[in-house]
């Protein structure tokens, strides 16, 4: 029995632990060829999205091991490291890392060339769910090669062992180095510390052999897992750094500022989405000459020697520079929700009427609120001047909107805080907005507060009814949009169902501003059993309720033309499909092109956050019996019940014009994306794909899936189509990526799309009728 392990990705950090594993197994481990060109081009035409540099390259590794006959691949997901540098909390992976195992086996070369999920050993691995949780996973997979499981324990044993060996020897070696670096200090000469993945720092066919440039300059060249920087911690000045290499490389920027000869080179590839993030918060800790070299498949030695001679020019003439001007440092500095209440106002970011309805609860509890504007410049062209690399579409207009009301005159830093969403532990980089824009006000010399709102565990710091409030206003929003949508193509009059919509969103935000219809704890306590029990009885209906039924009452009363239209459902990135300015109007657009469209809700993506926190916590108790497992788990389940309890109350006072229009719940598109993505690889890849089967299996002519330029879940889902679309009878599914300029390829792709949904709903018309 041979299982393969292909030479990319995480082998380096963890090869040390999983050969042995095998090995004690009586398992035989082959491993893919090192990297050649043969091995690169071959990854690039199997590869079917846009993914960075080395996630392309892995794929071609995979493609060599078919090729040596192995009974089995082994491409473990790997979430989280399980050590996070000092003082940080969580040690998260890149996500396109860890989804490489669900795209390659729907990659369709791939699978020509013999991969399948028979073949492909892929346990899912937290390493802070600890030991009997690997042991578990572990298991599953011996046992799917036909082994015995009874020795998994004793050779998971001899892997940690091995690997501890390993990372022991790293630490002897790191003292070594830390001694070449004060030698090299003494005598004033430039050491370079080279800050990359594992996968990229000692693989010279990825990074272009820009270590032996370093050597053969006569400079010396430390790989950053040489670098001492084991008790540096940097958590405090940047508190949400949960990438763990992120935090590798931030407390390497640390380690350069106290060691004068010691110089980085930041090894980056292009559209690597953590790196875009990560970088611009190095280079507001660093404080001399600092270096980034970004890279992909097309790149060539002539550029890179040229940089570096460049760089290494520029570190002479520093340390040639007797007094130094040194560069000031920055922290992040974030704030909750409870620390300005009644003291500033707070400026929520525009996206769609669901702000509009959060910030009126806002107001009605005493925490003075509005919503920005949105940008008249569509480019964004303020917030890129301030941006570098690749950033996210969302992060760059919810700055821009930030950066036009600081120029607005009366702007008073002491008067104002700015609202940003965030997360506590990705994986994508929505967590990260935050601190850049933390970051960037303060380099602009603006100490404006910015206050973060998402985190799972902060549900009660302003109170229960005040998070029920805000539900059932942004769940309304969702309910009067879906009735717009379902009339506004069909409209006799224009522009109707647009007056009608925004008569009720006003009649709702009216409502929700009013502090006299704020919940008491006894009230907020009675609509929760309400929402609870609510397939039990119906009871006595809100105000919202009544809301929404006059809304479909004259809605069902507009006036239509008799003709069917084909139907599109969108889903996608929550931010740029609600953002009406973000998407260009795509919604509008493919009404005019004789389409109706459904929309994902933009409740979807925060119940499914509560449903896989109680999934997780469920199965962690499971294995360690912990009470705050228990805790957590009761709570984000009981949490979950509660919220789409409401979403189903308040879509009940739609009916019956809205019939057939109902959301399924956040564990129906779990189970629905679980056949493309498994559910432990957590954020909108899977919630966008359950959403995608929902939509076909409803009977929707086409699928759109609306994203950010370089959008890491988004690109994921692209990965997917093929297979999606080849087990739904082939139908339409395009990925439409942002990034706000306008561009005609965008333009015919989506004319394209058009065009075969209107073939397919023809055809449709045409069976049927037989």
């Amino acid at each position: 029995m041979r299982v393969g392990i292909p030479r990319g990705l995480l082998f380096n950090d963890f090869s040390p632990f999983f050969i042995p594993f095998f090995n004690y197994l009586g398992i035989k481990t082959i491993v893919s060829d090192e990297t050649n060109r043969k091995i690169i081009n071959r990854g690039l035409e199997i590869v079917p999205a846009e993914y960075c540099f080395p996630v392309k390259v892995a794929y071609g590794h995979v493609d060599n091991l078919l090729k040596k006959g192995v009974d089995f691949i082994f491409i473990p997901h790997i979430a989280n490291t399980g050590e996070p540098t000092r003082g940080y909390k969580y040690c998260v992976t890149c996500l396109w890392t860890q989804s490489t195992p669900d795209l390659m086996i729907s990659a369709p070369k791939l699978i020509k060339e013999g991969l399948n999920r028979k073949n492909l050993l892929s346990p899912s691995l937290f390493f802070d769910w600890g030991l009997n949780h690997i042991e578990d996973q572990m298991k599953k997979t011996v046992a799917k090669m036909g082994y015995s499981t009874k020795n998994v324990r004793a050779a998971l044993q001899e892997g940690l062992a091995n690997k501890k060996k390993f990372d022991k020897k790293i630490e002897e070696k790191t003292k070594e180095v830390y001694n070449s670096i004060q030698s090299k200090c003494k005598k004033n000469e430039p050491s370079f510390l080279v800050m990359a993945r594992p996968y990229t720092a000692y693989d010279a066919n990825v990074n272009n052999d820009i270590v032996n440039k370093i050597l053969d300059a006569g400079y010396l060249a430390i790989p950053l897992e040489l670098a001492p920087i084991g008790s540096i911690d940097i958590s405090k000045q940047m508190p949400k750094m949960y990438w763990i290499q992120g935090q590798k490389k931030l407390a390497a920027i640390e380690l350069l500022n106290k060691n004068k000869n010691l110089f980085g080179i930041d090894i980056t590839y292009f559209a690597c989405g953590p790196d875009a993030q990560i970088n611009q918060q190095m280079r507001c800790r660093t404080q001399k000459p600092f270096l980034t070299v970004e890279m992909d498949e097309h790149t060539g030695d002539a550029g890179i020697d040229t940089r570096l001679q460049a760089f290494f020019n520029t570190v002479k003439s520093y340390l040639g520079v007797e007094t130094k001007q040194i560069s000031k440092v920055f922290s992040v500095k974030l704030k909750g929700l409870d620390k300005i209440k009644g003291k500033k106002i707070l400026l929520i970011p525009p996206m769609s009427k669901h702000n509009d309805a959060l910030s009126a609860v806002f107001n009605a509890y005493g925490i003075q609120s509005r919503v920005l504007e949105v940008s008249s410049d569509e480019t964004m062209e303020r917030a890129r001047s301030c941006t570098c690399g690749l950033v996210c579409t969302p992060y760059l207009h919810t700055t821009e909107a930030m950066l036009n009301f600081i120029q607005k005159p009366g702007f008073d830093q002491e008067k104002f805080a700015f609202f940003q969403a965030t997360t506590d532990c990705g994986p994508c980089r929505l967590g990260q907005y935050a601190s850049l824009e933390s970051l960037l006000f303060q380099k602009k010399g603006i100490d404006v507060d910015i206050i973060t709102g998402g985190e799972l565990d902060s549900e009660f710091n302003l109170g229960m009814s005040l998070l029920v409030k805000a539900w059932c206003g942004i769940t309304a929003v969702d309910q009067l949009e879906k009735m717009r949508m379902h009339t506004r193509p069909y409209e006799v009059n224009k522009g109707t169902s647009d007056q009608i919509y925004e008569k009720y969103v006003k009649s709702l935000i009216d409502y929700l501003a009013d502090s006299k219809t704020n919940f008491g704890k006894i009230k907020t306590l009675l609509t929760i059993g309400k929402a609870f029990f609510h397939n039990l009885f119906d009871g006595k209906s809100s105000t919202i309720e009544k809301i929404l039924r006059k809304a479909q009452e004259e809605f069902s009363k507009v006036k239509r033309t008799n003709e069917e239209k084909p139907k599109i459902g969108i889903a996608g990135e929550f931010f740029v499909r609600l953002h009406e300015q973000a998407n260009q109007y795509i919604i509008r657009n493919l009404e005019k092109k004789g389409m109706e469209t459904w929309l994902a809700p933009a409740t979807e993506y925060l119940i499914y956050s509560y449903y896989i926190a109680s999934v997780f916590a469920k199965e962690k108790f499971s294995l360690n019996r912990k009470k705050e497992n228990l805790r957590e788990w009761i709570l984000k389940s009981t949490l979950y019940k509660i919220l789409i309890g409401y979403e189903h109350m308040l879509f009940k006072a739609t009916l019956p014009y809205m019939q057939g229009f109902d959301d399924i719940t956040a564990q129906e598109i779990v189970a629905n994306g679980k056949e493309y993505t498994r559910d432990y690889i957590v954020g909108e890849a899977i919630v966008s794909m359950g959403k995608a089967v929902d939509y076909a299996k409803r009977g929707l002519d086409g699928i759109i899936s609306v994203i950010p330029f370089n959008c890491m879940p988004g690109l994921i889902v692209d990965g997917f189509v093929p297979k999606f679309r080849k087990d739904n009878n082939n139908i339409p599914f395009v990925s439409i990526e942002y990034d706000g300029f306008q561009d005609s390829t965008r333009e015919m792709r989506i004319d394209t799309f058009v065009a075969q949904v209107k073939d397919r709903y023809e055809n449709k018309k045409y069976t049927k009728s037989f």
